[in-house]
């Protein structure tokens, strides 16, 4: 079988959350299983030929946006277990400081370059002569992707038998423009209706993955089943409710060649389940990184954006509490300016108990995640999450919101002595995150059960092979819609 799998981000090339995980991390593990996959993003400023050798030959491809055509180049490097991943090139629209926009917001134009490169990846594979048995699209930025393997691509040999699937990562973010983008895309109006790629008035390119493609699925089980509600669907509840026996639920996995502590090249010291010393001098570390005094109270980490979704105006609203309880916390994450700079003061205002750092930096997420003692992650909702594996494996015992993949990977200590992990909560209250947080503390203070819970964690295997054979099932599912055998 031979899958492309299409992400506007991956890592190692361009991150700016947990899909670029996801979207590196799946072609490889699917190799690993025997699956012939290939990755395709666009070609950003900061991948950059000093990063990845390219191969010489690119290949030029003409990309129709409306009435004209736009140049672009799909260049290939290697990657480190032998795979391919193609680069979609046009420095106009991906040559510059960030991904998606600044924090101001969104590219004006975001709507042009993402249709560029939907429309480009087909163009390259009509041209370059490659066939793929489905097309594996992630989030909104690569959603035309199905639309156009069943409208103007559809009569064509490359697409006619090729399955696709689409993953939301998150559907908090379904690429709206207004109406008037409808003519970049090259797709007639007579889609622009309620049951097409119309919403309220305005274009969504989410929504046409959903419509459009074989089989669809989400990133947890949990949040497979919430996203069919008023309250998690953002709108698109309709559309996934109708499309309920083509939605799955797969957790991310996640890649314990990167998150591991016991070969992480990141931190202080390496460690294990059976020896934790080194956590220890990572804890050490990461106190001096951010300029905190070392005691023993415990250290409480938070990463990610900084925005209502990550569950920040919990924080915000419980900083002076959580300031004054006996613990430490430190933030990394860039998001919304306001956000920003609510937590910026809170730093201020208790120098000392609060340390932030507002950037995106690799290295300092994994120092967070071997230094904390805990980590806290109290999303409004949560498809997945990463963060919280992350530091099950690492022995940072997470305190989360009972919703999607949260509510999947983490289970309440308390609520469970034996197979606990971590400390839940279920309402959506700065009340009930303080009650976790307090809960947390009690059982630091008790230091044989709180070594037995991050056991417990550190032993849990969220590797991605299982996930990936489940990815192989849907594939194999939506070559059957296509009349084909997997």
């Amino acid at each position: 079988m031979k899958v492309l799998v299409a992400s506007a981000e991956a890592v190692p090339y361009a991150k700016t959350g947990g899909l670029a995980d996801v979207a590196g991390a799946l072609p490889r593990a699917l190799r690993r299983i025997g699956v012939e996959a290939d990755l395709i993003l666009p070609y950003y400023r900061c991948i950059g030929k000093d990063r990845f050798p390219l191969w010489e030959g690119p290949r030029d491809i003409r990309v129709p946006l409306g009435h004209r055509e736009e140049p672009g180049v799909v260049e290939e490097t290697e990657e480190a277990d032998g795979g391919r991943a193609f680069l979609v090139r046009n420095d106009g629209y991906f040559d510059r400081e960030f991904l998606y926009g600044t924090r101001d917001g969104d590219y004006v134009d975001n709507c042009e370059r993402f249709t560029f490169f939907c429309r480009g990846v087909m163009e390259w594979i009509l041209r370059s002569g490659r066939r793929y048995d489905v097309l594996h699209c992630h989030d909104w930025q690569t959603a035309l992707v199905p639309v156009y393997v069943n409208t103007l691509y559809a009569d064509m040999e490359p697409f006619r038998s090729a399955g696709t699937v689409f993953t939301v990562h998150n559907l908090g973010y379904q690429g709206l423009f207004w109406n008037h983008d409808l003519p970049l895309t090259g797709l007639g109006w007579d889609l622009f209706t309620p049951r097409g790629l119309e919403f309220y008035g305005k274009l969504n390119l989410m929504k046409g993955g959903l419509v459009f493609a074989d089989v669809l699925s989400t990133v947890s089980e949990t949040y497979s089943r919430e996203i069919q509600k008023e309250e998690y669907g953002h709108g698109l509840e309709g559309v996934l409710y109708e499309r309920r026996e083509d939605l799955y639920g797969i957790v991310n996995g996640i890649d314990y060649d990167e998150w591991n502590p016991a070969t992480d090249r990141w931190i202080a010291a390496n460690y294990t389940a059976a020896d934790l010393s080194g956590k220890k001098e990572c804890r050490r570390d990461l106190l001096a990184e951010f300029g905190l005094p070392d005691r023993e109270e415990p250290l409480i980490g938070i990463i990610g954006r900084l925005t209502v979704q990550k569950g920040i105006d919990l924080i915000e609203q419980a900083g002076d509490w959580l300031a004054a309880q006996p613990l430490r916390l430190v933030i990394l994450g860039s998001g919304e300016r306001r956000y920003e700079e609510a937590i910026l003061e809170l730093g201020r205002k208790y120098p000392g108990r609060v340390a932030i750092r507002v950037a995106h930096d690799n290295a300092l997420a994994h120092k967070i995640e071997a230094g904390a003692d805990a980590y806290l992650m109290p999303s409004r909702y949560e498809p997945c999450g990463l963060n919280q594996i992350y530091s099950l494996k690492y022995g940072t015992v997470p305190i989360v919101r009972n919703t999607g993949g949260l509510a999947d990977t983490v289970r309440d200590a308390d609520a469970d002595p034996v197979a606990g992990t971590g400390f839940v909560f279920d309402e959506y209250d700065p009340g009930d995150m303080k009650d976790a947080v307090s809960r947390a503390l009690a059982a630091f203070a008790d230091r044989p059960r709180w070594k037995e819970i991050v056991r417990r964690g550190m032993e849990k295997d969220f590797s991605w092979e299982a996930s990936a054979r489940q990815y192989v099932d849907l594939y194999e599912n939506a070559l059957r819609k296509r009349g084909r055998k997997g």
